[in-house]
């Protein structure tokens, strides 16, 4: 388990599907993300049940008496064949914490996992052109804009569009025989 100030970072077990469907399910989390809305508790547990070489991760507070929250998810999907050097990306926080750096605890553990555990070369995701919050983050942890989907997703009946990010790394060092 990896400890940011007051959140705990651990592997997604299927007891968190109710949590995760339910912060799926949030305005802002559906809002600034490609998610459908009215995920299900079921549909989360088959998910989680499925991961094989997925690696989902969650953000956990203590909300005080012992009481453990679920407060954000971040999941890296590595590629397949002549794609096994890239992992796509996922995060998303429960809307009443957003902006406490949880994203960002739980965005630099899987680039973490990515970087030297996996070796992958190139991370990727997809994120909505309107949520600058996002692009900032990512940015930050050396994503960069690659191009732009226009009218790539429909929210409330209206078409948006989506900035495809990247980020590229060189291949990992190899420790002298």
């Amino acid at each position: 388990m990896t400890e940011f100030p007051m959140l705990t970072i651990r592997a997604a077990e299927p007891g968190d599907a109710e949590a995760l469907a339910e912060i799926g399910n949030l305005p802002g989390v559906r809002h600034g993300t490609l998610r459908m809305p009215y995920d299900s508790r079921s549909r989360v547990e088959r998910r989680l049940a499925a991961s094989g070489s997925n690696h989902f991760l969650v953000g956990v507070i203590d909300a005080g008496d012992g009481l453990k929250t679920v407060v954000a998810e971040g999941g890296l999907i590595p590629g397949q064949r002549r794609r096994s050097h890239v992992g796509e990306v996922f995060l998303i926080v429960h809307d009443d914490h957003v902006g406490r750096g949880y994203g960002a605890a739980i965005l630099q553990a899987l680039i973490d996992i990515a970087d030297n555990w996996l070796g992958l070369r190139r991370l990727e995701l997809d994120v909505n052109v309107d949520n600058l919050a996002a692009i900032r983050l990512y940015q930050r942890h050396g994503f960069e804009i690659e191009g732009t989907r226009r009218g790539d997703a429909l929210r409330g009946g209206v078409l948006i569009d989506s900035h495809v990010m990247g980020r590229l790394r060189d291949a990992p060092g190899r420790t002298p025989s």
